[in-house]
């Protein structure tokens, strides 16, 4: 799933709606409402070969909406899974597993392994010189396969996961600004309401560097505010007031929308 995790907005007013089983799903939640039919419906949407092979038909078809419009990026969507199948294929055995077992219970090393082998995730962008590293989708896909699968399997129970970042998204620096946490300048909401961003532009790269800094620093104020009456809650750590963040936004969309705006950034990176 996370490898076509991302770009969900519409240009046009209307949402990516799917409903599965009943149920209308909208955005990142819509596409995995499309995973779980196309398993439903016998399409071996997780099988490396057929992968590799997949088509802009299929796509088009695999991740059709209620409206019957695709998924947008749809060419961008096949090349990164034909991908994802062909190096699966040629050097992980046909399965993700096989990089979990290399990556010696490390959150950071199969990251390591993901950017390395895996060219769609390579979310790099350049800053005044400096090469800047967001890694958005191999954070929440090394993320991902540890909340999911740490109880269940040890080898995902990475003991290095709190060293991953926040997920820098559209989404969440939104939230911050609705909190406080961020200020936008008027000039700033009004380059937001009125367009989008290119990806690796200086104020889209700074939107999500910024939003890193304030998530770490958020998590670390909230570890400062603990008390040793706390001892037996959770460590927090950013992937944490990343979720809480992201889910406050889909809880008060209507509210958050109406005062803030959202980046729109085409790309394959978020």
């Amino acid at each position: 799933m996370d490898t076509i995790n991302f770009s969900f907005w519409n240009e046009k007013s209307s949402k990516y709606v799917v409903t599965y089983k009943g149920i209308p799903y909208n955005g990142y939640f819509a596409a995995c409402a499309c995973v779980n039919r196309a398993i439903d419906e016998g399409i071996p949407l997780l099988n490396a070969e057929f992968m590799k092979s997949i088509t802009v038909d299929n796509v088009k078809e695999i991740f059709k909406s209620d409206s019957g419009s695709p998924i947008p990026l749809v060419e961008e969507r096949v090349k990164v899974i034909s991908e994802a199948g062909r190096i699966l294929e040629e050097k992980f055995n046909g399965t993700f597993y096989s990089c979990i077992e290399n990556c010696n219970r490390s959150a950071v090393e199969l990251l390591k392994i993901v950017t390395n082998n895996f060219e769609s995730y390579r979310d790099y962008a350049e800053y005044k010189g400096q090469k800047v590293s967001f890694l958005k989708r191999a954070q929440i896909l090394v993320a991902d396969i540890y909340n999911s699968c740490k109880e269940k399997i040890r080898l995902a129970d990475f003991s290095d996961i709190g060293q991953l970042t926040m997920f820098a998204d559209y989404r969440v620096p939104q939230s911050l600004c609705f909190l406080g946490a961020l200020e936008y300048s008027p000039v700033l909401k009004k380059i937001l309401c009125e367009g989008t961003l290119d990806n690796g532009s200086e104020i889209e790269v700074e939107l999500r560097g910024f939003s890193i800094f304030v998530c770490d620093e958020v998590t670390a104020m909230i570890r400062y505010l603990r008390t040793p009456a706390d001892a037996n809650l959770q460590v927090i750590n950013a992937i944490d007031v990343d979720v809480f963040l992201w889910f406050y936004r889909r809880k008060y969309a209507c509210e958050v929308e109406e005062k803030i705006p959202y980046h729109k950034t085409r790309c394959i990176y978020y």
